[in-house]
């Protein structure tokens, strides 16, 4: 199974505040399923720092949506909130934290496919629940 491509890859090479809509064309463009409901629930539940100065949204806070947008896949929303908040600043998850965490679940992946995935007759398109559950545990997430 191929390795996710990082959608903050290329992330400097957008401005480093943007306005919900362009946060959202971002989205739209990397495959993310964002919506302007979603960040502002995300916001309005704690899940999600709210915009800087003019409600502008920085790289951090496009950070924590991908985050966030790959953990719901397993987890509910407070334990994401337990595993983000150590993490977060007042923007966001900084780009740094955001790759130690993606490496991580991209390792987790990886381990996944190895084990398993050579006993489905098809490929393992997302870690198990259960998997991912029992590795965040050992993390103490």
């Amino acid at each position: 199974m191929a390795a996710q491509v990082d959608p903050l890859k290329d992330i400097k090479n957008y401005a480093p505040t943007m306005t919900i809509s362009q946060v959202l064309k971002f989205c739209e463009k990397k495959g993310l399923n964002i919506t302007r409901g979603m960040i502002q629930n995300y916001i309005r539940d704690g899940l999600l720092p709210p915009g800087v100065g003019k409600r502008k949204y920085t790289h951090n806070h496009i950070a924590a949506l991908v985050l966030i947008d790959r953990l719901k896949v397993v987890f509910d929303m407070q334990r994401i909130q337990a595993v983000l908040t150590p993490v977060m600043n007042e923007t966001g998850v900084p780009i740094e934290e955001y790759e130690s965490l993606m490496a991580r679940l991209e390792g987790l992946n990886s381990a996944w496919c190895a084990a398993v995935e050579p006993s489905l007759n098809h490929e393992a398109d997302a870690l198990p629940k259960m998997l991912l559950a029992a590795k965040a545990r050992e993390w103490a997430l």
